[in-house]
């Protein structure tokens, strides 16, 4: 037969007796802190405070930086405008003449807004009649004249053109019109030459030319140019035509700001 243990089975306290006593030579267990990690959470969350308000002070720092002024300086670089090729600027009037009288209009000396200087190297007054060619004297006659044509032969700087500015005043701006419009049927003044002791060439025959015309008002510049030396004018992209046009130009734009 087995021998029994008292109470039940080994290992285990007999039932209705006291616990057994623990082994000797070691020390009972350390209570165990309590379930749930309270203290843990409480400094989790005291960092997380200090982190958060770390952020917000960083915040308003750099907010309140970007509400200063900037003192940098700050240089722009200049602009410079440059005419494209083919750019030409229109002249702009000057203020030679004091008044529309065709005597000081007609100066001695011409300065254009191009920069260039024209030198007179002739004078001739007279009358309409007298100074208009066939076609232009029958439409001055139903377009009389106020007073004397006014006209001065210029030289450019390389006295290699010449330009022949006529000035003439009619009794309106539509007499004005009618008689500009009658350079498109080679209505215009006898074409004028240097005079003798200008010491430029006197042509024999009448060279090619180029006539523009210009009204202000009830009066006419009329710009006549060609070469120096006679010979073919050119054409409208040529220098005797831009000439006429430079010192056309200057005449009328200085009576049209001095009337």
């Amino acid at each position: 037969m087995n021998p029994q243990w008292p109470g039940g089975q080994p290992g285990y306290p007999a039932q209705g007796g006291p616990p057994p006593m623990p082994a000797p030579g070691f020390p009972p267990p350390a209570p165990r802190p309590p379930s749930g990690g309270g203290g843990g959470i409480v400094v989790l969350l005291i960092a997380g405070v200090l982190v958060v308000l770390v952020v917000l002070v960083g915040a308003f720092v750099v907010l309140a930086d970007d509400d200063k002024p900037d003192g940098r300086t700050l240089t722009l670089p200049s602009s410079t405008y440059t005419p494209g090729p083919g750019y030409s600027p229109e002249p702009t009037p000057t203020t030679r003449g004091t008044t529309s009288d065709p005597t000081t209009l007609l100066s001695p000396t011409i300065r254009t807004a191009r920069g260039n200087t024209f030198t007179r190297v002739g004078t001739r007054t007279g009358s309409c009649t007298s100074r208009a060619n066939s076609k232009m004297a029958p439409i001055v006659r139903v377009n009389p004249c106020v007073g004397d044509m006014n006209s001065a032969v210029y030289a450019n700087p390389a006295r290699t053109i010449i330009t022949v500015v006529s000035i003439m005043k009619v009794g309106s701006s539509s007499q004005a019109a009618a008689v500009s419009r009658g350079v498109y049927q080679s209505a215009w003044p006898i074409l004028l030459t240097p005079s003798d002791n200008s010491g430029l060439t006197q042509l024999k025959k009448e060279p090619g030319f180029w006539t523009r015309t210009w009204t202000r008002g009830s009066s006419l510049v009329f710009a006549q140019s060609y070469y120096t030396e006679g010979g073919a004018s050119g054409g409208r992209s040529g220098p005797v035509f831009t000439t006429a046009g430079e010192l056309g130009v200057e005449v009328a734009n200085t009576m049209l700001f001095t009337s």
